[in-house]
């Protein structure tokens, strides 16, 4: 279940990421920024408990991008 949420969260940061890009007020801007670093870092934590948890499983969720696969990665 972990990985799973973990998995959620790259998403979560991803899409924050790029309304971060798109946002035309700088406070909101860095907000969000801020927002998807935070999801990030819960990420790794999770995927960590998670390695020490399960020694020797694979992690299962992309250590790096989230690929969306309902289309709203799309521009």
């Amino acid at each position: 279940m972990s990985l799973e949420v973990a998995h959620y969260l790259r998403h979560l940061a991803t899409r924050c990421s790029r309304m971060s890009r798109d946002a035309t007020d700088p406070v909101v801007s860095k907000e969000l920024v801020i927002i998807s670093v935070e999801l990030v870092e819960k990420a790794q934590a999770l995927e960590a408990e998670h390695a020490l948890l399960h020694p020797g499983a694979g992690t299962g969720a992309p250590q790096s991008d989230i690929v969306c696969a309902n289309g709203d990665d799309q521009a």
